[in-house]
């Protein structure tokens, strides 16, 4: 014989409704166009949906500001962005503009370092150990050069004054010492013309 169906223990069957509930009333079901007016719940319940309105609505608040400053940061770093393209565009034209200069420059230094090189080479070794070498700027060369020319001129009087057959400083010739000089060689070629007659 079989027994009958009997619904586990601790579960209701369905369609009835659980014991000690009471169903929902139809005005409290909240279908797809129904809603529960507000000011039917309790005050407490209508102080925490308005302060959770209020937080909701300063939460809204907040990321509005925050877009607002994230958008003007952004806007603010593009317009930095643009005067820094601005800048540098100015100082690639500038540096188009001193390439031509700094090459004539170049030229210029080399020529001009040839030419040094070439005036101190027969210089005493002692002043041209006092012209700096090439790797120093051919304005502090050429300075250099320039303070050491009268030095070098002076070297060179005494080295003039101390070779044979040359005096540093010849003495003047006075008129008188002229007159002695003719009366002497008039002498001279009368001894001369005298000694041959006899």
């Amino acid at each position: 014989m079989k027994e009958p169906l009997t619904d586990p223990p601790g579960q209701t069957p369905p369609g009835t409704e659980p014991p000690g509930q009471t169903p929902n009333p139809q005005s409290q079901t909240t279908s797809g166009s129904q809603q529960t007016p507000i000011t039917s719940l309790p005050q407490d319940i209508q102080d925490y949906i308005a302060r959770l309105r209020d937080e909701a609505e300063a939460a809204n608040k907040a990321k509005k500001a925050e877009a607002k400053a994230k958008q003007a940061a952004e806007e603010a770093r593009l317009a930095e962005q643009g005067q820094f393209k601005e800048l540098a565009s100015k100082h690639e034209l500038r540096v188009k503009e001193l390439e031509p200069i700094a090459q004539s420059y170049n030229a210029l230094a080399e020529t001009l370092s040839a030419q040094i090189d070439a005036e101190i080479k027969d210089w005493p070794s002692v002043v041209k150990a006092l012209v700096p070498g090439a790797d120093v700027p051919v304005e502090q060369r050429l300075a250099q050069m320039t303070r050491l020319r009268p030095l070098l001129e002076k070297l060179q009087l005494q080295t003039r004054g101390q070779q044979p057959g040359n005096r540093p400083n010849p003495a003047p010739v006075s008129q008188q010492d002229a007159r002695q000089q003719h009366m002497e060689a008039n002498r001279a070629s009368f001894v001369q013309k005298r000694s041959y007659g006899f």
